[in-house]
């Protein structure tokens, strides 16, 4: 079992830098402040998986002890930025009132890539968001949220839309051999970050996402003004100012630098 407290608590208030924080370690259950690892078992169901250093428990046999929806019950959504870091999904449901037992499992998507949103997020972080690139194999954790859970995460991403995503649209392989008929991703509803005429930025360090808009996007120099080594101080600049992140939208908007994630309609 691992712990998800520590020096990456999923605070991006106070170090927006960090994110989209320490994704899960692999397939497991986050449960409390404990996460606990476990293995697919191959042509089994995904209930099925078995806890580590517990070969008599399963994963539907850990969620009905804690008293809560099996996998059966519950809707999988796939995680393209922090909403893979199992600190950041405990304290959002923390917040929210709502059960923090999740669990993740480690996947392969086919035909989604992850970029950056065309917009800067309120603690001065340029989100990551999904778009569609046919061909592209991308590492991805899934997770498997009840009612109320889903709901809650709903709440916290103002900036994007849900989308249910079919198998013949995009493929999810799940570890253990799972194939899932439909799966839900969150697409900003402001775009992709994406030079005019180009792809879409793939995700990348806030450094490095930084550094790569000073010196290649003219509206984001002119708004942000600082050198790359000053990114930290640009994005607490950018978390004190909402009219500064609105101008920014508007400006990626207004450049072509907001591309089409390709979920539209």
């Amino acid at each position: 079992m691992g712990s998800v407290a520590g020096t990456d608590c999923g605070d991006f208030a106070a170090a927006p830098w960090l994110y989209p924080g320490t994704a899960a370690p692999g397939s497991g259950l986050l449960r409390g402040d404990g996460y606990h690892r476990a293995r697919p078992r191959p042509g089994a169901g995904l209930g099925a998986a078995r806890l580590d250093g517990r070969e008599d428990s399963t994963l539907d046999e850990a969620l009905c002890r804690a008293g809560v929806a099996g996998v059966g019950d519950r809707h999988l959504v796939v995680a393209v930025g922090s909403n893979a870091c199992p600190a950041v999904v405990r304290r959002k449901f923390t917040a929210g009132n709502v059960d923090t037992t999740v669990p993740f499992l480690r996947a392969t998507v086919v035909g989604i890539a992850v970029g950056h949103s065309a917009h800067v997020s309120v603690p001065g972080y340029v989100a990551a968001t999904a778009f569609r690139r046919p061909g592209t194999r991308t590492p991805v954790f899934a997770s498997l949220l009840d009612r109320d859970q889903l709901a809650c995460l709903d709440a916290t991403e103002p900036n994007y839309t849900r989308r249910t995503v079919t198998a013949d649209e995009c493929r999810l392989e799940i570890d253990g051999g799972q194939r899932p008929a439909s799966f839900g991703v969150y697409v900003s509803k402001w775009g992709a970050l994406a030079p005019p005429g180009a792809p879409p930025l793939r995700l990348r360090s806030q450094e490095a996402l930084f550094a790569a808009l000073l010196r290649h996007c003219a509206g984001f120099a002119a708004l942000v003004g600082r050198r790359p080594h000053e990114y930290r101080s640009a994005m607490k600049a950018l978390a004190g100012e909402a009219d500064l992140r609105a101008a920014l939208r508007q400006s990626f908007a207004a450049s072509g630098w907001a591309a089409r994630s390709g979920f539209d309609g």
